[in-house]
């Protein structure tokens, strides 16, 4: 599929990874998945008070902070590493007959218009026949959301003895209220030779400031 987005080659001769992008390439199954979870209040406050979608809401901060955190944005290309400029997301929908629909939602910089267009688009896709909607490249983070239960774990299906291009991969749970907190479960798959758990870290660090952001404009 063709990118939405720039990229430019990163050279694995002499890259700083290139040890390690070698050892996890030779895996059948690259990936790691990290279980935890996010305190979304600021978020969730935010939304509530302004009429917006939750669940959009944390995919929005979900991407926002996975295009300002370098390793999310890398992607194996014909066995080269390329780094994207940008990155949109795709997730599932369950449409009206209780079948999943993988979505694209382009990303805004506005929550507010972010939401609005993808309320569009998620009213669409609920009456379609499809499996797939709208554009599916490589430059996208794939979610999937299991509003029904908390969860401890998760796994994502993915296909053995074929190059992988290293989406990521993050599912979420249902919401937990403790208190005056409101928790995210999150699951976050990784291709282990694009990224080590520091990274995760980086990524989390990310997600929480921009979750904390919203608890200026509340």
């Amino acid at each position: 599929m063709e990118s939405r987005y720039s990229s430019q080659i990163i050279s694995i001769e002499g890259w700083v990874r290139e040890e390690t992008f070698r050892f996890f390439s030779t895996f059948t199954q690259p990936f790691f998945n990290v279980h935890t979870e996010v305190d979304i209040t600021p978020l969730y406050t935010y939304c509530k008070q302004h009429g917006l979608s939750v669940s959009l809401g944390y995919m929005h901060a979900t991407t926002q902070a996975a295009r300002a955190t370098d390793s999310f944005l890398l992607r194996i290309k014909n066995g080269q590493v390329v780094k994207f400029s940008g990155l949109d997301m795709s997730t599932t929908i369950l449409r009206d007959d209780k079948n999943i629909a993988f979505t694209h939602f382009p990303f805004i910089e506005s929550l507010e218009e972010f939401c609005s267009v993808g309320t569009a688009i998620i009213a669409e896709v609920k009456k379609s026949k499809k499996l797939f909607n709208g554009h599916q490249g490589i430059d996208l983070l794939h979610m999937t959301t299991l509003p029904w239960f908390t969860f401890k774990g998760m796994e994502h299906a993915f296909s053995i003895g074929q190059e992988d291009p290293g989406v990521p991969k993050i599912g979420y749970g249902k919401l937990e209220m403790r208190e005056d907190k409101v928790y995210l479960p999150m699951s976050i798959g990784l291709h282990h030779a694009l990224a080590d758990g520091y990274h995760l870290h980086l990524f989390l660090e990310q997600l929480a400031r921009v979750i904390q952001s919203y608890a200026l404009k509340s």
